[in-house]
């Protein structure tokens, strides 16, 4: 095993100390901006290039990234077949953002729909599905029902209208659908407030067993009480196709929205859950009621279970009752940790299910899991540094302590030169003036690397580009989750890494999804600032 222990660039470290003594295409705030520095001897910190080969995290097959994905799970094959808008817009070819799809049996490996565009675009410059847009899939009978929304960029010389919800149908998956072009097209209630010219998409049904009755429940914008806000719209039906608008099903509550962004219901045991993502923050979140008339509150706890790299969720159930989130993690601008966020990424699943309270949780799929431990992989320890004790003999497992801020107590590994893997260890902490974590891309150990980092002060788990000389109570994450810390208490950490793909789940109950273009195949570890924490039996695994 390969152990230097870390002296060299202490002096930069002195003079740091020194320096102490936040669906559509919404538009994107711009990301932290670090530097460039030469990594110190023996680290890697360059940023590699992009991989291509995605398999959990799967993008189109030519590398076109997909979006707002529209999950059906379908019980004959125990397959899951994952919908999405791929991101291409091709007038020539009138691909205007179609509905393509994978399918799945065990959230590691996808393979495309053989049949390959499964909705297409309208040829016609006005027609209301010029382009298309999210939606959802179910099942009546033997028939395949798609509601979708049609956009159309060039409304205000034609209907003036530039969302609506239409229909297509199929007779059986992996086929492509047909448009209903006698089904007349839903449009914002007229006279009710409503935006009636934009913000009326992404379609979702919900059928009720108890009342026997189809709810659609469509993302909107309208004029509550003088105050313009996002909110969801509700219609009911008994055949899917005669649908009556009955009202708001949600209007944000104490918080304004501006879009309630591809709006989910679902119900698990006797509570119901309304689950949305926010336009302007990214983050999803989630309501629940004992009604389908609501109230609709906020958790008991936290309420959302990830960050801003986790956009527009949407559930399946299998026949076994396991229940699995799909959702899409974006990519920057120039394949860069500076890049500005894009619409479209990879797709990315989690699994869901109920705390005893009634909250929601998220974890990794068992059969990722599996998957990504199938067998050990080396680690190279490079180097340590500060009050560093090793409490496991034989395995990397260490008590690291600072005791001022600045003052980073760390160990540095090599890089990990595999495409997908998974890291495990236990956290905890026994005291936490500012923060613990992991390193990555790290140009040294104290200073210039990104972090992973438990913030006990502010209960969150957050990933900064920002150098820690940079790094402020007041500091915007680059992404973030709420994640109540306690001491004393042990924490399991697992971060999944394929290619840029990031994804880390906290203790089976939070996860936080990101794209972090620095992040493999550079030098890692873990550190303390100011804290005193330990991390035992750091292990990576990978598929076999």
């Amino acid at each position: 095993m390969k152990t230097t222990y870390f002296t060299a660039g202490r002096g930069l470290a002195a003079g740091v100390a020194m320096l102490t003594a936040s669906c559509n295409e919404p538009e994107q705030a711009t990301a932290p901006q670090p530097q460039a520095y030469a990594a110190d001897a023996g680290l890697v910190c360059t940023q590699q290039p992009e991989g291509t080969s995605y398999t959990i995290y799967p993008q189109c097959a030519d590398g076109t990234a997909i979006g707002d994905v529209m999950p059906y799970y379908d019980s004959a094959t125990n397959t899951t077949y994952s919908y999405f808008l791929k991101d291409i817009w091709n007038d020539a070819t009138n691909q205007r953002h179609p509905w393509y799809a994978f399918k799945t049996t065990n959230f590691y490996s996808y393979s495309a729909l053989s049949t390959g565009e499964q909705l297409s675009c309208a040829s016609a410059t006005c027609a209301q599905d010029f382009a298309v847009g999210t939606g959802s899939v179910t099942k009546k009978g033997s028939a395949y029902y798609a509601y979708y929304t049609g956009f159309n960029p060039n409304s205000a010389n034609c209907t003036n209208r530039k969302e609506g919800v239409m229909l297509a149908t199929a007779t059986a998956l992996n086929q492509p659908f047909v448009k209903n072009t006698s089904f007349g097209t839903l449009y914002a209630p007229t006279g009710q407030g409503f935006d009636e010219t934009d913000n009326f998409r992404d379609p979702y049904v919900y059928f009720d067993d108890a009342s026997a009755t189809y709810y659609l429940l469509v993302a909107a914008r309208q004029n509550v009480a003088g105050t313009w806000r996002g909110v969801v719209a509700k219609y009911t039906s008994t055949d899917l196709t005669t649908w009556t608008y009955q009202g708001r099903l949600y209007d944000g509550g104490s918080t304004n929205f501006f879009m309630l962004e591809c709006p989910q219901l679902f119900k698990i045991g006797d509570t119901y859950y309304l689950l949305f993502a926010d336009i302007n923050s990214k983050n999803c979140y989630y309501r629940k009621s004992t009604s389908l008339a609501g109230p609709w509150s906020v958790p008991n706890g936290t309420a959302r279970f990830d960050g801003n790299g986790f956009y527009a969720p949407k559930l399946i159930t299998d026949q076994y009752g396991d229940r699995y989130l799909q959702a899409w993690v974006p990519r920057r601008a120039g394949s860069t940790d500076t890049g500005a966020l894009q619409w479209g990424g990879n797709l990315i699943t989690h699994k869901l299910y109920q705390l005893a309270n009634k909250d929601l949780a998220v974890t990794i799929p068992h059969t990722l899991k599996s998957y990504l431990q199938a067998q050990p992989q080396a680690i190279v320890k490079n180097s340590q540094w500060g009050n560093v004790t090793n409490t496991g003999g034989g395995t990397q497992s260490y008590r690291l302590i600072s005791t001022a801020n600045n003052d980073v107590a760390n160990v540095l590994y090599d890089p990990i030169n595999l495409t997908r893997f998974k890291i495990s260890t236990t956290v905890s902490y026994s005291s936490a003036a500012k923060d613990f974590g992991f390193l990555l891309g790290a140009c040294d150990g104290y200073n210039q690397f990104y972090s992973l980092r438990f913030v006990p002060g502010q209960n969150r788990f957050s990933f900064d580009l920002t150098n820690r000389s940079n790094l402020t109570t007041t500091t915007v994450a680059t992404a973030d989750v709420p994640f109540p810390l306690q001491p004393n208490t042990n924490y399991t950490v697992e971060i999944v890494e394929e290619n840029s793909v990031v994804v880390v789940y906290l203790n089976n109950v939070a996860a936080l999804t990101a794209r972090i273009y620095k992040a493999p195949k550079t030098s890692w570890g873990v550190f303390v600032d100011n804290s005193t924490a330990t991390f035992s039996n750091i292990l990576v695994t990978k598929p076999s």
